[in-house]
Order: structure tokens, then C-alpha cells, then sequence
């Protein structure tokens, strides 16, 4: 594991000689840095009489070529005297150009490091300005977040987040730091939970104590925030910072969840932290641009799937006056009691516990959750006890399923009894509807966000021939990617217990090829095993190997509706639930 050595860098206000100056020097003294990220923002200030569309002649010579940059650099902050016209050249400038704007929001991995970042500040009656991110940038963040692969190792904004010094020793943190602060960027700092979050916009330098995130399911990392002042301010406050970094994809879950002597609890989480709704939001509930982090409610909804067993808690605060949309939320949610979802009733308990769901139970963030809104349940083929069937997002063809365990476990070896047998039957049941010509494949990693990984076996049919060359395609695939394969002997439960002789508690990927056996890879600490492998793999044998990415595979609604009412038909006959 080799670090990643980083510059950050506060607001530049315009100053690109003198930073890239001072970077220069840096990098010969204790470099050599694989690049410099800069917060804040990176233009000089419009005077009263100008605008971003005014040239700025000093980042363009740099833009152009006619002056060194001395690191690859990625700005955000794009606002201020010569912002528009510089951008727009950038746009056109030679993809190997050293400098680059990152967007208005987003993730993007940089020289092996997950930069997630969001651009402009919060202003409530102008939130649509191009100093000004908008709800749009917000969500299109939150988004890229619940497709991300990996933890976010650093977070880098324009301003500082609201409240970012409660929970700090008193006396520690610098008199005007935490006066003023951004609750949209407090928001996403729980939902992004970066390792690093680095921001400017302030002539102040403040590294605050690590605090911890929320555990998801995956175990909990710490986060260390960094406010750098801005370049050449006369405060003189540090405004350049250096990281060494480990990426967090190269690091083992032990490693990267340790807690440093002096943790405190996440500052945006606290009871006493304010946790009003963002002005400007929609009030629509659907629409409304809130913080994601809750102070611990006097009041928990307990959404309860009598046939799955499966429990839901949807905290929501009180209010001594009027209504809130969390409590027209939950009047809602009670409304549901006595309703029907694939013909199992749903009953609706109220309780007064906001107790924490146990192991097995539905994680916020993950996709496979039934409860999370966003799971795809128009996809759902069939719901037996402890199990389910749906169709993929992003099929390699159009048959393409998961088969899941309704409860939130990570893998195979994870599941109760009960549970692995069902999902062994609708793994028989598939390969029955099938015709025996069925490529299955788990994969299970220690994935830290969205709850960890939760158990599923992606499952489609093959055509004949491949079906028979299905060994030799695979290990193959295998070879290529230095993937070493092993067989394991004993379907069902007997080959459960040799999987778990073969990885202990381990990661592991283990495919089940047309003829019933299986093939499995036993993921060592440190071995950086292909996520895609699978999907490569089955796309292969599907003759289909340009649908291998899931993100180039999406359908519209009517087409996922349609796949998903053929699929039904063609599994009913083998349906265990009918």
C-alpha cells in the first residue's frame, strides 16, 4: 500500500501565480506530490463594475501552456472576475492540460483517491447564482454517493459546515470558527462521510479532532476536517496543507476504522446541534433540501412486514405547534397498516423506541433494502419467507436476476438455516425455469458504505454451448485476471460447509456454473480483487460481453416494466411461492 501524497490548498481569490509559486516550492522540499486540490474560491472577486465574464489574463497563461504548472491541480470554486471565460477555455483546452475544473458536483477517483466534491455556497435567496450551488448540484451528490463503490477519502467545498465545532474541548477551536457555517455542507458531510473534508473560505486554519461517522452496518471510520485560510491573507493563517494517503480501497476494515485518541462523536448528529430545514427548500417532503443527520427523536415509526419478519424505523421529530413533513410523513406511513405489498399484509406499529435495528435488519442507504425508498420493488418477480427474486437494474440480458435474503446479512455464510435453504430453492427453481443452463455467481466484500454488502446471487440463463464450455470460459476469465479459481465439492448445504472450510470468515467470490459445481476464489487481505469480475464473466458466457459495466445497461421505466411482467411469466410455473 503506497500513500498518495496530496496538496490542499484554500481559496486562491485569484492569486495563481503566488500559490502555484509556493506549490512549486513545496514540492521540491518534500515532494514529489501526485497533485494539488484547491477550495475555496479560485478566482479574484468581481469588483462592483465586473463579472465571471471578464477575462482574468493569469490563470490563462497557465490554462494555455505559456506558464508551468507545477502539480496537476483541480479547482473548485468557479466564481469571480475572469471565471466564465476561463472555464469555457479550459473546456477546450487539451485533455492532458495540468489544470482542471471538477464540476459543480460529484466524485471522481484522482490518482487512486475517491475526490468527492461541491461547488459555489448556500445562500438562501439566491440559490440559483452561479456562486451558488443548487439543489440540483445537492442531489446530483447525494446520488453519486449511492453508486460510489468505496469510501470517499476526501471532500472538498467552497465553505465550511455549520456547527463543525461542537463536541471540540472548549477553548480549542479558534474564536470565529464555528460562528458561521454552511447546513447544506453539515448535510453532506454525513452522508458523504469522507475521511478528509477540506474547505476554504475563511482566513483561518483549523484541523479539527477526528470524529465518527455513523455505522452504516461496515464498521464506522473517523473523519478529519481541515478549514485552510485563503492564499497570501493577512492574517497570515496556513493556507497550504499536505496529506499522505492510503487509498481507503487498499486498506483492510481494521486499519481503517481505528479510532485516534480523542475522537468525538459526529458534531452535526448532537441533540444540541440546530437542525433546521435548509431555507429556500420545497416544502414538499420529496423536495426538501434537509441534513441528513437527526438528533435521537422522542418518537420511531416501526414499519413491520408480517411475512418477512422484516422491521422499519422512521424516526421523526415532534413538534409542539405545527405539523412537521416528517410527522405528515409518518400519518402517512400509519395509513399503510392493513395494506397489501406482493400480497403480504403490512402492519404499522407506533412505538416510542428509537432503538437501533439489529443485525439482519434493513440498513438505510442500501439498495436491496425493501425499505429504502429507493430500492426498485417495480423489479420485484417474487417474495417468499426470508428470500426474494428481482430483476437486475442493469441486465446482461433480459433474464438477469438477483436472488436476495429480504434481511440485510452479507453473505451466504451469514444467513440462518431457513434463509439459505429458500434461497436455494429459488436458485433450483431458476435453474428448473432455466432448463438447467443457468450461470450463478456471489460476491461478497467488506464494502464500508450504504450499510456493507448485502448478500446476493446474480443469476441468468446461458445458451447450450455455452453451457458446456461454462468451466473453461470462467477459468479462463480467471487467468486473465489473476484470479485464482479452486472447485468446491457438495451442492447445498454440504457446499456451504465446504465454502466455509475453504475462506474461513474471509471475502470470497464463488460462482455456480450450468452442471451444479462450483468454482470459488478466496479474497486474501490485500488482494485487490476486480469488482466487475463477475459481471465480465457472465456477460461472457452470455455472448454479451459489451454489457459487463451495469451502468451502460439501463432501461427506461416502461422497459423495466416490461422485462419484469415477461420474467413473471416465464418463472410462475417454478415459483416457489405458488
Amino acid at each position: 500500500m503506497s500513500p498518495k501524497k496530496v496538496l490542499l490548498s484554500g481559496s486562491a481569490d485569484g492569486k495563481i501565480s503566488a500559490l502555484f509559486k509556493r506549490v512549486s516550492a513545496v514540492n521540491k522540499s518534500n515532494g514529489p506530490f501526485d497533485m494539488l486540490l484547491c477550495t475555496g474560491r479560485f478566482f479574484p472577486e468581481a469588483g462592483p463594475s465586473e463579472d465571471d465574464s471578464e477575462k482574468d489574463t493569469e490563470i490563462l497563461d497557465y490554462v494555455s501552456g505559456a506558464k508551468e504548472v507545477p502539480l496537476p491541480t483541480y479547482f473548485i470554486g468557479s466564481f469571480g472576475r475572469g471565471a466564465a471565460h476561463a472555464i469555457e477555455s479550459l473546456s477546450s483546452a487539451d485533455i492532458s492540460a495540468a489544470v482542471h475544473y471538477l464540476g459543480r458536483s460529484g466524485i471522481r477517483q484522482l490518482h487512486g483517491l475517491n475526490v468527492a466534491y461541491l461547488d459555489g455556497t448556500h445562500n438562501a435567496q439566491a440559490f440559483q447564482d452561479d456562486c451558488c450551488h443548487a439543489q440540483g448540484d445537492v442531489r446530483a451528490l447525494e446520488q453519486a454517493v449511492d453508486k460510489a463503490e468505496g469510501d470517499v477519502d476526501i471532500f472538498i467545498t467552497c465553505e465550511w459546515p455549520a456547527d463543525v465545532t461542537a463536541a471540540v474541548p472548549p477553548g480549542s477551536a479558534p474564536a470565529d470558527a464555528g460562528s458561521t457555517g454552511s447546513e447544506v455542507v453539515a448535510s453532506l458531510a454525513t452522508k458523504v462521510r469522507p475521511r478528509y473534508h477540506v474547505c476554504g473560505g475563511k482566513d483561518v486554519f483549523y484541523a479539527r479532532p477526528p470524529y465518527l461517522n455513523k455505522d452504516l452496518g461496515a464498521g464506522a471510520h473517523v473523519t478529519r476536517f481541515i478549514g485552510l485560510g485563503s492564499v497570501g491573507n493577512a492574517a497570515k493563517a496556513k493556507s497550504l496543507h499536505a496529506l499522505a494517503l492510503v487509498p481507503a480501497a487498499e486498506m483492510d476494515v481494521a486499519t481503517l476504522t481505528q479510532r485516534p485518541e480523542g475522537t468525538t462523536p459526529c458534531p452535526y448528529e448532537l441533540p444540541s446541534t440546530s437542525k433546521r430545514p435548509l431555507p429556500g427548500a420545497d416544502e414538499d417532503l420529496g423536495e426538501q433540501v434537509r441534513p441528513l443527520g437527526l438528533a435521537h427523536p422522542p418518537c420511531a415509526i416501526n414499519d413491520t412486514c408480517k411475512a418477512t419478519g422484516e422491521t422499519l424505523e422512521a424516526c421523526h421529530a415532534r413538534s409542539s405547534s405545527n405539523t412537521t413533513p416528517w410527522e405528515q410523513a409518518a400519518e402517512r406511513a400509519c395509513q399503510l397498516h392493513g395494506s397489501e405489498f406482493m400480497g403480504r399484509e403490512l402492519t404499522i406499529d407506533v412505538s416510542t423506541s428509537g432503538a437501533r435495528a439489529p443485525s439482519g435488519k434493513p440498513v438505510e442507504g442500501c439498495w436491496f433494502c425493501l425499505s429504502n425508498p429507493n430500492a426498485d420493488v417495480n423489479l420485484v418477480a417474487s417474495i417468499g419467507e426470508e428470500c426474494y427474486v428481482v430483476l437486475d437494474k442493469g441486465p446482461i440480458v433480459d433474464s438477469h436476476v438477483l436472488v436476495l435474503p429480504v434481511e440485510h446479512y452479507p453473505s451466504q455464510l451469514s444467513l440462518s438455516a431457513s434463509s439459505f435453504a429458500e434461497m436455494e430453492r429459488y436458485l433450483s427453481a431458476l435453474q428448473s425455469c432455466f432448463a438447467s443452463q443457468l450461470f450463478a455467481f456471489e460476491r461478497y466484500m467488506t464494502f464500508r458504505k450504504s450499510g456493507g454488502n448485502h448478500c446476493q446471487f446474480n443469476v441468468l440463463p446461458v445458451s447450450a454451448k455455452a453451457a458446456a464450455g461454462a468451466r473453461s470460459t470462467v477459468e479462463q476469465l480467471a487467468r486473465d485476471h489473476g484470479v485464482p479459481l479452486q472447485p468446491l465439492d457438495g451442492p447445498s448445504k454440504a457446499g456451504r460447509e465446504v465454502l466455509r472450510q475453504a475462506v474461513g470468515d474471509g471475502e470470497y467470490f464463488v460462482a455456480l456454473l450450468p452442471d451444479g459445481s462450483r468454482l470459488v476464489h478466496a479474497i486474501t487481505r490485500g488482494d485487490k480483487h476486480p469488482l466487475n469480475f463477475g459481471r465480465e464473466v457472465a456477460a461472457s458466457l452470455a455472448g454479451a460481453p459489451d454489457r459487463a459495466d451495469w451502468k451502460k445497461c439501463a432501461s427506461s421505466p416502461a422497459e423495466e416494466a416490461d422485462r419484469t411482467a415477461k420474467f413473471k411469466k416465464l418463472f410462475k410455473p417454478y415459483d416457489i411461492m405458488q
